[in-house]
């Protein structure tokens, strides 16, 4: 039987394992670096796969006000409510369900947007992947800036782990299952060639794209909880 890549995304246990970690691991210290470098804190940001509110949290803290938190799943929209509340009862107006590939908000309506911990790579396919990346673009105003993480299989220290692996399930470079304390997670890991390649393709042009190591030295829960990643910033061209 085919899995459905969406399954993990709408179970319980997911959400409230991204709900923990909204509270526990908060912001990553170099999520934050290239956050303060690339957003003002009157602009409008548009955050996808939200999770269990995690980086919103830690934007709305920060204060950035002007904040839309989204994910497809309605039990993560449910979790990302109720942790912002627990914050502050207004902040749970902030999260919205939206589909990453076909946004409903207007043309031009964010300053800026955030893809946080590998969600882009958790599409299903190279299909998807385009599709969210014009959906953000078409969104975002002129000069408008995407911020978002993916798995590197070629640099890093996830390109090892993926050096042991066998060849991928379904012939496609970077897609794997991978094993959760719940039901396997699909997420495809790119090169940075590849995912300029896509950005270009869907009319962003690439600001800066290091590894998180290279950015700040996160601290022991974030490198349990996320490992090492590669940051890519770009904007709208």
């Amino acid at each position: 039987m085919e899995r459905d890549p969406q399954t993990h995304w709408l179970e319980t246990e997911t959400a409230l394992h991204y709900a923990r970690a909204a509270v526990r691991v908060g912001i990553w210290a170099s999520e934050r670096v290239l956050i303060e470098r690339h957003f003002s804190k009157p602009h409008r940001i548009l955050e996808l796969g939200c999770g269990g509110g995690r980086v919103a949290l830690g934007l709305l803290q920060s204060g950035y006000s002007h904040v839309i938190a989204t994910d497809f799943s309605p039990i993560m929209v449910s979790l990302a409510r109720a942790v912002l509340a627990d914050h502050d009862e207004a902040w749970e107006k902030i999260v919205e369900q939206q589909d990453a590939t076909a946004l409903t908000y207007p043309d031009a309506s964010f300053d800026g947007a955030i893809y946080a911990f590998n969600g882009l790579m958790c599409l299903p396919s190279r299909t998807h992947r385009l599709a969210a990346l014009r959906s953000i673009h078409r969104v975002l105003k002129p000069g408008g800036v995407l911020l978002f993480t993916a798995a590197d299989r070629e640099k890093g220290a996830y390109a090892a782990y993926r050096a042991k692996e066998a060849e991928p399930d379904d012939g496609i470079p970077g897609d794997r299952w991978h094993e959760s304390d719940t039901s396997p997670v699909f997420m495809h890991s790119s090169t940075e060639v590849e995912t300029r390649g896509e950005l270009s393709e869907t009319g962003f042009t690439v600001i800066e794209c290091p590894l998180s190591t290279e950015v700040a030295a996160d601290g022991p829960l974030v490198r349990q909880f996320a490992g090492e990643t590669r940051f890519f910033v770009a904007r709208k061209s």
